[in-house]
């Protein structure tokens, strides 16, 4: 066939997108893990170049969202197509929300001395090991288009969930006694907060595959 048919036009358009969506994805997913690295290393010079590298993950978004209008405008596409364009810049616009509480962490770690936080560390490792897994695997579930892998990685924000609420409990030592003035606690809790927003923004992702399957919102309630 023809390169230069309309149908293998739209074909490597579509593919085009997806690319830049699992691009974004596979950015934000470095951005989690070394802000993550910086946060514990109290690693500033890291941390400065993971606020800066959100440039490029802002630009990947705005790339997306102009690739999902030019098809639309320009082939017109109908139904599960439509869905899957459309919730393309959802999808993007929430792994670029992640991308954020990267840059969060980042900031953070560059401000927070690392001796305030160390002694618990591990409530944020065991979180951020849940999160990037669920963020690694749901971006494979939209690589392959797997509706069920998706909502496997739906349900297990509900470990994220968990682990915040224990990390919570296990903390208070923090202002109760070593950490009189709360600093620990403080930098810790924001932390673990951004970790469980992207835990929530991953679930988002798995909840737009849904949709462009079925063309229904998933039913499941958290």
């Amino acid at each position: 066939m023809d390169m230069h048919h309309p149908l293998k036009v739209y074909e490597a358009e579509l593919a085009e997108l997806q690319d830049l969506v699992l691009e974004l994805g596979y950015l934000s997913l470095d951005q989690i893990n070394r802000a993550l690295k910086a946060f514990a290393d109290n690693d500033a010079e890291e941390a400065e170049k993971i606020i800066e590298r959100d440039n490029d993950v802002n630009d990947l978004e705005r790339k997306v969202d102009r690739t999902s209008l030019m098809i639309v405008t320009k082939m017109e596409p109908k139904a599960a197509d439509l869905r899957y364009i459309l919730s393309c810049s959802k999808i993007a616009s929430d792994l670029e929300r992640i991308a954020d509480y990267a840059k969060s962490i980042a900031n953070k770690g560059k401000r927070t001395a690392a001796e305030e936080h160390k002694p618990h560390m591990a409530y944020v490792q065991h979180m951020g090991q849940e999160v990037t897994a669920m963020l690694a695997q749901i971006l494979a579930a939209f690589k392959e288009f797997n509706v069920e892998k998706a909502l496997e990685v739906w349900h297990s924000d509900s470990n994220v969930d968990a682990l915040f609420k224990e990390a919570l409990i296990g903390m208070k030592d923090c202002v109760e006694g070593e950490d009189p003035d709360g600093k620990g606690f403080i930098s810790l809790l924001f932390t673990m907060r951004c970790l469980e927003r992207c835990g929530d923004h991953i679930t988002n992702v798995a909840e737009h595959i849904y949709f462009i399957k079925y063309a229904e919102y998933y039913p499941g309630k958290k």
